[in-house]
């Protein structure tokens, strides 16, 4: 590579590259925080609140471009449905328009329950890619398997085709 190819090369990576990082420091203070279930509505219309469903879901930055994110979730609906609680552990990468959730840990109580084995520990990592978009002030997330989050000021909604739209808010 001549001289001048590297120099324009070098040149338009060093004028951008603060440009990505702001960006990414912008959306992970937009996510940032912890955030509290507010409502769960289900694909019949049911809308579940508290006492019968909690949750509370944790973004710390680690840095611009990286975020442990924790989520834990209580369900009891009463009724003949077993409650169900889940705790996840993982580590979130962002770029500009790809995200990547690296889950560390998943206990689980409810789904594979017995009397045996009342909660089920996943200690395998899992790896699932999406895409991040910034519009209009909206970070929307999107997951592989159709799962999606939209961060607008403090109310976050979390919802996964045909099985349930979460409502979230801010609270720190």
């Amino acid at each position: 590579m001549n001289r001048r190819m590297m120099f324009a090369v070098l040149t338009v990576c060093a004028v951008t590259a603060p440009g990505c990082s702001d960006r990414l420091a912008h959306m992970q203070e937009q996510l940032a925080g912890k955030w509290e279930l507010e409502s769960r509505t289900l694909p019949d219309g049911t809308v579940l609140r508290k006492p019968e469903i909690s949750g509370v879901f944790s973004w710390q930055p680690i840095d611009s471009r990286k975020a442990h994110v924790t989520l834990n979730m209580l369900v009891d609906s009463g009724g003949e449905k077993p409650r169900t609680f889940d705790f996840a552990a993982s580590k979130y990468e962002i770029s500009t328009s790809a995200i990547t959730r690296s889950r560390y840990l998943l206990i689980r109580q409810g789904y594979r329950s017995s009397f045996d084995a009342p909660i089920t520990i996943y200690h395998k990592a899992k790896v699932e890619k999406g895409k991040i978009t910034l519009e209009d002030g909206m970070i929307r997330i999107t997951h592989e398997r159709g799962y999606s989050e939209e961060f607008r000021g403090e109310q976050m909604v979390a919802s996964f085709p045909d099985v349930f739209v979460d409502k979230w808010k801010r609270v720190r």
